[in-house]
């Protein structure tokens, strides 16, 4: 028996990995969650996040995250996600200024300031130089 997950990563606007896989670590909505072969099957929701997994060579591939949600079955990962952005895709000055925006949205909130979305606006830019950084 082979030690490979089938795994599926679809944005709404393509198909990032449809492939077998050694294992998934997927940014949960209520933490970090790891999906190997034979895994109990889970229904859960996204957070924003960076996304990884090990290719049957070993190589390791990241994909940052926003939202969405994964299906694991025993012998199969699906993950549908709202955002998905490859490490090599990422403009980091861009990224680098969403999060200082967000920083002092947070730290300097008015009575305009949406704090849940600043949040998310922050935890999406990190996870974005967490991944553009490992290139």
């Amino acid at each position: 028996m082979s030690d490979t997950i089938a795994f599926a990563l679809v944005s709404p606007d393509r198909s990032l990995f449809d492939e077998k896989v050694k294992e998934v670590t997927i940014p949960a909505e209520n933490g970090e969650m790891q999906a190997l072969l034979q895994h109990t099957p889970t229904i859960a929701k996204l957070g924003v996040g960076e996304l990884s997994c090990t290719l049957t060579s070993g190589t390791r591939k990241r994909v940052v995250v926003t939202g969405g949600f994964v299906e694991v079955l025993p012998e199969r990962v699906t993950v549908l996600v709202r955002t998905a952005e490859l490490p090599e895709e990422i403009d980091t000055k861009r990224a680098e200024d969403a999060l200082k925006r967000a920083e002092q949205m947070l730290l300097h909130p008015d009575e305009h300031t949406d704090i849940q979305r600043a949040r998310m606006a922050f935890a999406r830019a990190s996870a974005r130089l967490k991944a553009a950084r490992h290139l």
